[in-house]
């Protein structure tokens, strides 16, 4: 059975350390730069938030990053430790992390 895991961690070089580990050990995930709603809207009120061009061709992060992986059963709980461990259970960087079942799964990667 496959499972899917939702990371999300703050921004910070700790966070770029971490994505980078958990390739080195095989995972590999989408990955997305966010910001929370608060964030989006008591900091720019009236202003429409969008990704632009720049964002991608610069690969910049924004408040947060948002990692989805896609995993076999028997792998989840090593992908959990590792981000355990590097986020030193998310007190090092702050995030969180959770996991569902996926019923029905097609693809080739």
């Amino acid at each position: 059975m496959k499972i899917e895991l939702t990371l999300v961690l703050k921004s910070t070089e700790r966070a770029y350390e971490t994505l980078q580990q958990l390739k080195e050990e095989g995972f590999n995930a989408t990955v997305m730069s966010t910001e929370s709603l608060r964030h989006a809207v008591d900091y720019y009120p009236g202003e429409h938030h969008f990704i632009n061009l720049r964002q991608i061709e610069n690969r910049e992060m924004l408040e947060s990053v948002l990692c989805v992986f896609v995993v076999d059963e028997e792998k989840l709980e090593h992908l959990k430790e590792v981000i355990r461990n590097y986020t030193s259970n998310f007190k090092d960087i702050k995030g969180f992390m959770y996991s569902r079942s996926i019923d029905d799964y097609e693809g080739s990667i």
